[in-house]
């Protein structure tokens, strides 16, 4: 059955998916996800700073800022970002995309668009399987060559974030209220 996130990247360059089964009510889970201050990116904006320095690029002040892009109240949420990860510090402006229309449109060469979507499924009585998918499309050929060679250096941290994500989530969604 397609997801909403089919709608936004139906052929990606690069996705990765992991889950977590939560011992929790769908309306629970589905608190946790959609609440805004769930996602703390620090540690993400940490380690592309160290590897900005590195390379002799410039940090960033910020986390990467996603795009609501679109949601099914209570099954998935889809959030989206553009840009030039693989550039460390050095990437152009893409110019902010204000949703799923300015997302789509998007096709400047030489950027990744990607989304990280939430999307929840029944695992059994009382418990709800939380899967994150993470894909990426490239705008251009020689945006998905340097993408795919950042992909390979950073997937295994990426899929580290992605589950260190999932256990926040499940933590929220079960502490007492």
């Amino acid at each position: 059955m397609p997801t909403l996130t089919d709608r936004f990247i139906p052929r990606p360059d690069a996705s990765e998916r992991h889950s977590i089964v939560i011992n929790a009510s769908r309306e629970r889970v589905w608190a946790a996800v959609a609440d805004p201050g769930s996602f703390d990116l620090r540690a993400v904006v940490a380690i592309r700073n160290l590897a900005a320095r590195l390379s002799g690029g410039r940090p960033h002040r910020s986390a990467p800022r996603f795009t609501p892009l679109g949601e099914d109240p209570g099954h998935e949420l889809v959030m989206g970002l553009i840009g030039q990860w693989w550039r460390l510090g050095h990437a152009e402006k893409s110019g902010a995309i204000s949703g799923a229309a300015d997302f789509h449109a998007f096709d400047r060469p030489g950027y990744a668009k990607g989304t990280l979507s939430f999307r929840l499924d029944e695992a059994g009585e009382g418990r709800i399987r939380l899967v994150t998918e993470t894909r990426v499309v490239a705008t251009s050929e020689d945006a998905r060559r340097a993408f795919l060679r950042y992909w390979m250096a950073i997937r295994l941290g990426s899929g580290l974030i992605r589950r260190v994500m999932l256990a926040a989530l499940r933590a929220r969604a079960t502490r007492p209220l």
